[in-house]
């Protein structure tokens, strides 16, 4: 096992040398903070250090945008039954940690995680002290879990879940993936698969549970009348004009969906399209693209010069809004899914009452899938070609589509539940040795 350790630091220690020129890059060209590389190398701000030094801390991580999400209710529940702990939340990536800070209110810290290697972790701990570790999804990091466990940490998985992608992964791990399992004391899964997953990787049964999915239980915030005619107002709509909203789209998919804009805007003259990418910085390409294809498009960012006659692509180029954007949608289309990324969140346009429709790849939210499809609030398409007829099938007859749209409100109202069970599991963890009461 030392070995084992001593390869998987060595390799860190690698790629960190690899690295460190292009986080150099990053900071002289401003695409990073020196303090998030800062924490990111291990060394916390005074005042962070100030914020839990001599206080108990739970520690919540969450990769990006949507482990963020998913983990969003957790840390409300936990906030509300452990008051007495500091909350430090932990993310990779800056648009994750930028979401964490709009949608997080009950966190007393943001930090970046710490890079894997066992200095840079073991001198974070030294200062966090973490009561419990919660690790959102998929983020398992050896030296995080070893070190945790070693000064005395609990740590939990939730909301866990095993991608067929992942599955195959970890299997290389071996016997390092096994004495992490041996060192996180529960490991709380999302669905009944992942379960069964994660016990034939090597997680010991009486560890194991299934829970369900969080991101149930996400604030998505309902989109109220008055917010709804504040964005109709804003983004110069008429809400008697069809609204298709392409959320989470990525590269070679948008290009795709240039016919399904072009064919629906000749049968509905008065659509409204509004093309929401996974990564705004890509807004400036997907300009060209669809000016190329003779499509007038205007950026969100400038949506007061906008022109209701001329520009009916709106190209949302900021972060936070999709699940508002959602709520004013006639018809959702989530991305990722027509090439083979894996798909996106569908249960967040399900949580605003909209039918949900996604293309065939959708392998990383293959219980969500079945989930929307088997309540009938889902569409899944093979191509561009069918995802023209469905929507225009729907468009043409707003009354099946109400309907169906009251059903994606009911099924996730069904399946809520899961953070409170698992703040249940973190009370035994913690020892409190008294039930919770709702």
């Amino acid at each position: 096992m030392l070995l084992a350790y001593f390869i998987y630091n060595l390799l860190i220690f690698i790629i960190l040398l690899l690295y460190s020129p292009i986080l150099i890059y990053r900071i002289l060209t401003r695409q990073e903070d020196f303090s998030g590389v800062l924490e990111r190398f291990g060394f916390l701000s005074k005042d962070i250090i100030k914020k839990v030094k001599d206080e108990k801390v739970i520690w919540v991580h969450a990769a990006s945008v949507g482990e963020t999400g998913a983990a969003s209710p957790v840390v409300s529940e936990l906030k509300n039954k452990f008051p007495e702990y500091k909350i430090i939340f932990s993310t990779m990536t800056n648009t994750g940690r930028n979401m964490a800070q709009k949608i997080i209110k009950e966190a007393d810290v943001f930090i970046y995680l710490p890079f894997d290697f066992f200095m840079i972790v073991k001198r974070v701990l030294k200062v966090i002290k973490p009561k419990l570790l919660v690790i959102m999804e998929t983020e398992l990091w050896p030296n995080l879990i070893k070190y945790s466990k070693k000064q005395g940490s609990k740590v939990m998985l939730v909301s866990g879940r095993i991608s067929d992608s992942s599955f195959k992964q970890y299997k290389y791990l071996g016997p390092l993936l096994k004495n992490m399992f041996d060192q996180i004391d529960l490991l709380s899964m999302q669905s009944e698969k992942d379960m069964n997953r994660i016990l034939e990787l090597g997680a010991e049964k009486d560890k194991v549970s299934n829970n369900g999915n969080t991101k149930f239980d996400q604030e998505y915030g309902q989109v109220n009348t008055e917010v709804k005619e504040a964005i109709y107002h804003e983004y110069k709509i008429d809400p008697k004009q069809p609204i298709i909203v392409a959320g989470s789209t990525h590269d070679n998919e948008e290009e795709e969906l240039i016919p399904l804009y072009q064919e629906l805007k000749r049968r509905f003259d008065n659509l409204v399209f509004l093309l929401v990418p996974r990564y705004i910085n890509r807004v400036e390409e997907l300009e060209k693209i669809y000016n190329h294809a003779g499509i007038n498009t205007v950026r969100r960012t400038k949506i007061e010069a906008r022109d209701p006659a001329k520009e009916s692509v709106i190209l949302v180029d900021t972060i936070g809004e999709l699940a508002k954007l959602y709520g004013i949608a006639d018809l959702v289309f989530v991305g990722g899914s027509l090439i083979e990324r894996g798909g996106h969140n569908i249960l967040e346009p399900a949580a605003q009452g909209k039918l949900v429709f996604f293309g065939p790849h959708m392998f990383n939210f293959k219980d969500s899938t079945k989930l929307l499809l088997e309540h009938k609030v889902g569409i899944q398409v093979n191509g561009v070609s069918e995802l023209i007829d469905q929507m225009d099938y729907y468009l043409s007859n707003p009354e099946i589509l109400e309907e169906d749209s009251r059903q994606a409100i009911k099924m996730i109202q069904d399946n809520q539940g899961a953070s409170w069970r698992n703040v249940e599991l973190a009370n035994r963890l913690l020892g409190r040795g008294r039930e919770l009461s709702r």
